[in-house]
């Protein structure tokens, strides 16, 4: 006699249930400012751990360190580290932190390589977030991202860059012609 799936619910879930972005686990942190995710990602040692705690002590949520898991544009924390950070020369430390967050802007973290000063269009294939390059433990690293979530937010104007857009007129004005 066999069994009818019905019995058997989450099998029954899983065949019912909308295809959707599969999961993938990243070696990355992960914060959050005002709803608009931060995903940090980089080779081991580039400062992942070091620029999140940056961004939390400017005022941004933790969301995970060490370890994401990305669903499509969603990120949360691996459940064995949610909550926890690694603060180096100080230990595991806990502290409050968002289950999930979505992710509108994708920093790719990279040591002592040179940085596009005016990127063209730069958009994140797997979540379709805004990507940066930057060097982690450069001093304007949290304000570059800041800034990038306020263009995104549309408190300023991002007149050319990773979104693709370019400035209609030339931002600098002509010299003075001599008379």
């Amino acid at each position: 006699m066999s069994r009818s799936i019905s019995h058997i619910p989450e099998a029954a879930h899983r065949l019912c249930a909308v295809p959707s972005c599969s999961g993938q686990l990243l070696h990355a942190s992960c914060a959050c400012w005002e709803g608009l995710g931060v995903l940090l990602t980089g080779a081991s040692g580039c400062g992942k751990s070091s620029l999140l705690l940056r961004l939390i002590d400017a005022g941004f949520a933790l969301v995970g360190d060490d370890q994401i898991l990305l669903q499509c544009s969603t990120a949360r924390p691996a459940p064995a580290l949610a909550g926890l950070i690694e603060v180096r020369g100080l230990g595991i430390v806990q502290m409050s932190s968002l289950p999930e967050t979505s992710i509108v802007l994708r920093v790719d973290l990279t040591r002592n390589a040179p940085i596009v000063r005016l990127p063209g269009k730069t958009i994140d294939p797997q979540t379709g977030a805004w990507c940066l390059t930057l060097d982690a433990f450069h001093a304007d690293a949290v304000a570059v991202i800041r800034t990038a979530l306020r263009c995104f937010r549309g408190d300023f104007t991002l007149v050319c860059g990773v979104n693709g857009e370019m400035a209609a007129a030339n931002p600098f004005p002509k010299k003075r012609e001599e008379s």
